[in-house]
């Protein structure tokens, strides 16, 4: 896989100690996972593992992305993409604190790419 390959698709799922701290066997199974690649941010999450077919996918382009939040907990911590209209933010918890910092930091990267390349013409 080439670097830019691996800059087009970042992937990061919930802890599975998290989960069984919180005691879902759902989200032990079948962790949820935010997913960022060139067109936007989208979420994977499974409310039930009996029918993991029933799940909830969101997406968010990333032309409509407003801000990027990243809370910072004492183990794990969560992110959360809000839309320019301001409705049904896209979350995730319960992540590994050095996957959230990588994965928001490139995300921020990629929404401020276009703004560098204006200035710099």
């Amino acid at each position: 896989m080439t670097q830019t390959d691996a800059y087009e698709h970042l992937e990061v799922r919930s802890s599975r100690l998290w989960a069984a701290c919180h005691f879902s066997l759902t989200f032990l199974v079948l962790p949820p996972r935010m997913i960022v690649d060139r067109i936007g941010v989208s979420t994977n999450i499974v409310r039930y593992w009996l029918t993991p077919w029933r799940r909830t996918d969101e997406h968010l382009p990333l032309s409509h992305i407003a801000e990027v939040i990243h809370v910072r907990g004492l183990f794990w911590d969560a992110i959360s993409v809000e839309s320019s209209g301001g409705l049904n933010p896209l979350r995730i918890g319960g992540l590994p604190k050095s996957q959230a910092r990588y994965f928001v930091g490139r995300l921020r990267e990629r929404l401020n790419a276009p703004a560098v390349q204006r200035a710099a013409r």
